[in-house]
């Protein structure tokens, strides 16, 4: 492990903690946190190094817990991060401890950072085979987690695929139970791909799938939605973010119904070999802007178009047209008439050469 170079940035006048420290900072933030702060302290002030990785085993905790920790102090003005330096910096007074107040206890409920709306790939962690050896030995939920994952995906766990189950724990923050569920559902609709999982599992954390009953629920609705439309158009696997986009529009904005949807991919077949979400999306469209929410409305509304474009192909007279051609007497002629004379004429000739 790469060591963690600290200086002190102030004169060191005590070893003791200050109370503002423990006023105003320790009881803001996660437990675990002043405890980092505080060891790795004491580690600087008797000439020791450390290092991330060596926080983490101390502590039991992830490099990329122990990251978001020094990130909180930042955060607070207590250390400085500069390339792979922390200084630690004079403990600043807080504002609240700036006024005069009457000294009273006040439970107020700390405000939670918003979710983000979507979890960056690019944050994704790394964590080292003694990392994940260390959470398999101390957690039995983290060993059963795995032990589950190799039962259900049929295979021994690579280095690289406990890396990525274990990131759905501690990265994206789901539950073992939901996780070990989540595995067991993609493995049912014979999707065994740990990427592709992972696809999942990120959908599942932008939607605060947290839980069992939340993870049955959103597995219900997305079997009667996405899947079904997917399935229908031909398409196998996990919905792209722009095919997610069209669906939502569709069953939530549009609040079109399955064979709604249906109809419009049998329309787009028509115009293509295999229905396209760009067709199926102008179809539906068409449909809510004329409030058109049913089958029978749809067909009625086509029954309505064929009869307006009949009527627009019909001539718009049934009188004949006028010319001087069609105007012109016709002869009627008397074929009779006609073998009549040329017998005559005949007979003639014949009485002639004679």
């Amino acid at each position: 492990m790469n060591a963690l170079t600290m200086n002190l940035g102030y004169e060191r006048t005590t070893l003791d903690l200050p109370t503002l420290f423990i006023d105003h900072y320790m009881t803001d933030c996660i437990p675990v946190y002043p405890l980092i702060y505080i060891w790795s302290l004491r580690q600087l002030l008797d000439g020791k190094s450390t290092s991330f990785g060596e926080i983490g085993e101390r502590f039991h905790l992830t490099e990329s817990d122990v990251i978001k920790a020094w990130q909180h102090w930042e955060a607070k003005g207590l250390v400085k991060i500069e390339d792979a330096t922390l200084t630690f910096l004079p403990i600043p007074a807080p504002a609240s401890a700036m006024q005069d107040t009457a000294p009273m206890l006040t439970l107020v409920e700390p405000i939670k950072p918003e979710k983000p709306e979507a979890i960056s790939m690019c944050t994704k962690p790394q964590y080292t085979a003694q990392e994940l050896a260390i959470y398999r030995t101390e957690s039995r939920d983290v060993e059963r987690l795995f032990a589950r994952a190799e039962k259900t995906l049929g295979k021994l766990l690579s280095y690289n695929d406990m890396n990525i189950i274990f990131g759905f724990h501690d990265w994206l923050r789901l539950p073992t139970d939901v996780i070990e569920y989540l595995l067991t559902y993609c493995a049912d609709n014979d999707h065994r791909n740990l990427r592709y999982i992972e696809k999942c599992a990120l959908d599942w954390a932008d939607n605060h799938i947290n839980d069992l009953e939340k993870a049955l629920t959103y597995v219900q609705n997305f079997d009667r939605g996405y899947r079904t439309i997917l399935q229908y158009m031909g398409i196998c696997g996990y919905p792209t973010p722009s095919q997610k986009k069209f669906m939502d529009r569709w069953v939530n904005e549009w609040q079109m119904s399955i064979e709604m949807i249906q109809e419009a991919c049998d329309r787009s077949t028509a115009q293509a070999n295999k229905p396209k979400f760009a067709y199926v999306d102008k179809v539906l469209a068409a449909w809510h802007e004329k409030g058109i929410t049913s089958l029978d409305a749809a067909q009625k509304e086509d029954i309505d178009f064929n009869k307006t474009r009949s009527k627009a192909k019909a001539p718009a007279s049934s009188k004949p047209r006028t010319n001087r051609f069609i105007n012109f007497n016709q002869r009627e002629n008397d074929y009779a008439m006609y073998e009549k004379l040329e017998r005559a004429y005949r007979e003639q000739k014949y009485k002639v050469s004679e």
